[in-house]
């Protein structure tokens, strides 16, 4: 009789005390789900953090040199607070090149650290199972997640706003961050660039040709890009290196969505496509088969607003003479009547 009040008073405590370690609510998940973080809840209450004076730079390191080897296209500043920059040809980067430290560059690195604690900070509500198998078509929606060791990331991920452009996800992965050659982020319904955010404990690779999104605040890590990786975002680092070889970075414009997904051929109600992207002295408007916006204008714009291109689609593929086009960053519409039928993204690399 005594032994069972006893186990009858430790069931009750047990029931309603706090325990230590049971702070976060986790959901793990197969990464070989398609449609993966579909199936929790929505963290809809989470909110950006703030950028601070990082807010202006494409790429930053707190103490490591940044050089780059080919041409590389920047939009954004480029600045280190110990070290040098070095390789960047100044007709190619939109931004400013702080050359050697200086105050601004001091003053960053503080946003920076901040920046690193706050997204250190976020509660974890879902933990990814097998990092090595990131990516294969994930579907990832508004939310804390968790990776507990060194990743790779193959194929695709798609970052599902679910109509909320203001969604904030933020990835934390305890380890080293690789991309696999080829490889792509795309945004979906909404999301942003500018309101994703990666938390890596270590180096971060992003090996050839892959397009990757979204804020890479790396701890004590160096930062790579290879041969023609896209980089929709940033890229800092507490301590470390970065090095670019002919990749482009895009800090995601004050004001502007860089939610492009429309692009992507995958997406069912994509009317046309344009390649290559990014261009050069010409690139090319591919309508679907039986798309029903012959005839309709097709308009290119600067960053700024200012519509810098239009032609009339006649017919099913039209080659643009884009060489006046400077480097850059260039938005996109297909109208039909006034009304935007698709936009989308486009760089110029003249």
């Amino acid at each position: 009789m005594k032994s069972k009040i006893i186990t009858l008073t430790t069931l009750i405590i047990l029931t309603f005390m706090p325990i230590s370690g049971f702070g976060h609510v986790y959901e793990t998940i197969n990464p070989n789900s398609t449609s993966a973080a579909l199936q929790g809840e929505m963290n809809s209450v989470m909110m950006a953090p703030g950028m601070g004076l990082t807010s202006t730079y494409a790429l930053f390191s707190s103490n490591g040199s940044i050089s780059n080897s080919g041409i590389s296209l920047i939009t954004g500043d480029i600045g280190m607070n110990v070290g040098q920059v070095t390789g960047f040809d100044q007709l190619k980067v939109k931004g400013m090149i702080h050359m050697i430290p200086d105050m601004a560059t001091s003053m960053c690195t503080g946003s920076l650290l901040t920046l690193y604690n706050t997204l250190n900070q976020i509660p974890v509500n879902v933990e990814l199972l097998n990092p090595a198998q990131f990516g294969h078509n994930m579907i990832l929606t508004p939310q804390t997640y968790h990776l507990s060791a060194a990743t790779m990331l193959t194929d695709t991920l798609y970052i599902n706003a679910v109509g909320d452009a203001n969604a904030v996800f933020c990835i934390q992965i305890n380890g080293a961050l690789t991309t696999s050659a080829n490889s792509r982020v795309i945004l979906m319904n909404g999301a942003q660039s500018k309101n994703i955010f990666w938390k890596i404990e270590g180096a971060v690779t992003l090996f050839d040709h892959s397009i990757f999104r979204g804020i890479i605040v790396s701890n004590n890590g160096a930062i790579s890009m290879k041969s023609g990786a896209m980089l929709d975002g940033a890229a800092f680092t507490t301590t470390g290196s970065i090095t670019l070889a002919s990749s482009t970075v895009i800090m995601p414009y004050v004001g502007v969505s860089t939610a492009v997904e429309s692009i992507d051929a995958t997406n069912q109600e994509v009317e046309l496509t344009v390649a290559p992207n990014p261009f050069g002295s010409s690139t090319t408007i591919n309508l679907k088969n039986d798309s029903k916006y012959l005839n309709c204008e097709f308009k290119i714009y600067n960053m700024v607003g200012v519509e810098v291109m239009n032609s009339i689609v006649t017919k099913q593929t039209i080659t643009l003479d884009t060489s006046r086009l400077h480097a850059g960053i260039y938005f996109y519409k297909l109208t039909d009547k006034n009304k935007t039928v698709q936009s989308g993204k486009l760089i110029s690399q003249n």
